[in-house]
């Protein structure tokens, strides 16, 4: 099944054999037509004639089939089911040579505004901090030894920088730009992020859903091309619970050509876990 994120077609065959007396007849009954904001998909209904003794037909009611929902509307309830629910949730970004680049983990509660992200980093731990809407943003000692090209003092550890305003989504991962609003650490945000781009969507047999899509030139760089595919895993309750991503893009802005790949991985898990943030103890304005 392939569909259009704003347009979807979809169709199938019934078929239906039914025997009378020595003689054999087979119909196909063909039917489609528009279902819900998602486009065109199929409800196929077929009529069974069988024969009862004495030459008398006796007539059933024809069985409904209802089609498989087209993929897009699939990832659109999905997207809903995971929104408005607390969850915890990693990311992970790689490069093309299979080095991870960003490795974040966190929670996040929507509907109080409330949760943490932690990106480790060879000389500290970044990490944002949201509570009721307000964003702090500050760094934590490093998970290992500081490498040799890093000196004591360079980070003020447990100082955190409180922003102005009120945030309703972590910004620390993903930050919703270009592809990586598919792979960002909201799940609500990933339909959105593909409907924007007018994305494909298509189904594996065994229910993963996946999506690409290209784009071309930004108003940075109006020679910037990219081409992104991911797939798309849903839980036994039917939200997001792992989305792959694969992303290569190229430019000549610079008269030579550019071009390069990344490979990202969000995974969500425990939808419903309570999700609580102490507020740092050493906080100063943002810059």
């Amino acid at each position: 099944m392939r569909a259009q994120v704003a347009g979807i077609t979809g169709g199938g065959d019934v078929l239906a054999r039914a025997t009378r007396r020595h003689r054999r007849r087979a119909a196909v009954i063909r039917t489609g037509y528009a279902l819900g904001v998602a486009g065109l998909a199929g409800v196929l209904a077929v009529g069974l004639t069988t024969g009862a003794g004495g030459g008398k037909e006796e007539k059933r009611q024809p069985p409904v089939v209802q089609a498989e929902p087209p993929a897009s509307l699939k990832l659109q309830t999905a997207a809903a089911a995971s929104d408005n629910i607390s969850y915890r949730m990693k990311l992970t970004m790689r490069s093309a040579d299979g080095r991870t680049v960003i490795e974040s983990e966190g929670a996040f509660d929507p509907m109080t505004a409330t949760g943490y992200v932690r990106r480790p980093q060879d000389d500290s731990v970044t990490v944002e901090l949201l509570i009721d809407g307000v964003r702090y943003m500050g760094a934590e000692p490093p998970l290992g030894p500081l490498p040799p090209d890093k000196t004591p003092g360079g980070e003020v550890y447990g100082r955190y920088g409180q922003y102005p305003g009120r945030f309703d989504r972590l910004s620390l991962a993903g930050n919703g730009m270009g592809a990586l609003g598919s792979t960002g650490p909201d799940p609500a945000t990933l339909f959105k992020a593909l409907q924007q781009v007018n994305a494909t969507v298509t189904q594996y047999p065994d229910g993963t859903l996946h999506f690409e899509y290209s784009t071309h030139g930004i108003p940075a760089d109006p020679t910037l091309e990219t081409r992104v595919s991911g797939d798309v895993i849903l839980n036994a309750d039917g939200r997001i619970a792992k989305v792959t991503m694969q992303d290569w893009w190229q430019s000549t802005i610079k008269r030579t050509v550019a071009s390069g790949q990344f490979f990202a991985t969000l995974e969500l898990s425990d939808y419903g876990v309570p999700v609580h943030v102490d507020r740092p103890k050493d906080v100063v304005p943002a810059n």
